[in-house]
């Protein structure tokens, strides 16, 4: 006869070795559209963390903010109902006005200010008031101008409506350019374009193409004004609730995806200009020290009244540091 008490134990063993472990759901919001340097990167994140944990995470990736503004994301990253998001707001007025116009030189630049006491400390602040973490960033390239006339200097921008984000650096800065900023709804700019509400925007190269507003515009001004990468951002309470390896995994699968956007980006950008002028979109390059002169108050005004006079003098060193 068999004994049950060796019978029991096998018939379990065997049934727990039959059934998959079930994975943990992580969801992540992303502004980005499938095709886009940035999503290519997020799908980068999902298959190193998935590999990394031999599937206890299954990432799914929601692009093009289906899940909610920027504003909505980071009420839902606080109630832990979406883990992960990246966006143009980071949740705090220190981080997010380091895209003062032509403050940063570049990404690395940014990077050199996160990853310093003053950006840890910001992060400290994100995480106590919003119960967000910043975990990284995808960067994306400079901040162009579009238009339906040609922009070949400073001078053409006069008098133009020109979409803005809701943000004082954006509008501050096309005042001084002598537009007339226009503060708009994203998914409102291609009909503003089209119908002549507005006659120009400003976004990074991908997101001009991403959302067709080549269709609706004559011209690319690639002055660079803005070096902005969106933010990684994850829910505290979930972070909190992982063991300091799956900790680990995060981190490095985060670090994977900013390599994969910096391997994409400068490619892409090319390859982005040259459909743009097939497309008959003008591509133009005007002097932009004439744009870093004329929004000089804009960075002294905003700066100094974020951070104080001694901490922003010390940011823009950073910010001018050669990487």
């Amino acid at each position: 006869m068999y004994s049950l008490k060796r019978v029991v134990p096998a018939v379990l063993a065997f049934m727990m070795a039959a059934t998959p472990a079930i994975s943990e759901a992580v969801r992540y919001s992303l502004w980005a559209k499938e095709g886009e340097a940035q999503y290519i990167a997020a799908l980068t994140f999902k298959e190193v963390l998935e590999e990394l944990s031999d599937g206890a995470f299954e990432v799914t990736i929601y692009p093009g903010n289906q899940l909610g503004t920027p504003k909505e994301m980071l009420e839902q990253l606080a109630l832990n109902t979406t883990q992960i998001e990246a966006s143009g707001d980071p949740g705090l007025v220190e981080i997010e006005n380091l895209a003062l116009p032509y403050l940063m030189n570049g990404i690395e630049n940014y990077l050199a200010v996160l990853n310093s006491d003053i950006g840890k400390q910001w992060n400290e602040e994100l995480i106590d008031t919003t119960g967000v973490r910043l975990i990284g960033i995808l960067p994306r390239s400079p901040r162009q101008i579009s238009a339906n006339v040609p922009i070949n200097s400073m001078a053409d921008l006069e008098g133009l409506k020109i979409r803005v984000p809701e943000r004082d650096y954006y509008v501050k800065s096309f005042l001084a350019f002598g537009a007339k900023p226009t503060p708009m709804a994203f998914a409102e700019v291609y009909s503003g374009l089209q119908t002549g509400v507005v006659d120009g925007q400003e976004n990074p190269i991908e997101t001009i193409w991403a959302m067709k507003f080549f269709e609706v515009q004559e011209s690319v001004a690639m002055v660079d004004y803005i070096e902005k990468p969106a933010w990684v951002k994850i829910s505290e309470m979930f972070w909190q609730s992982l063991s300091e390896e799956e900790k680990g995994w995060f981190i490095e699968a985060q670090r994977a995806s900013e390599a994969k956007v910096n391997e994409l980006l400068e490619a892409q950008q090319k390859e982005l200009i040259a459909q743009l002028e097939a497309a008959g979109v003008l591509i133009t390059y005007p002097d932009k020290a004439l744009f870093r002169e004329a929004t000089e108050a804009v960075r002294e005004e905003l700066g100094i009244e974020t951070w104080g006079e001694e901490l922003y003098r010390e940011i823009v060193a950073i910010g001018r540091e050669a990487f």
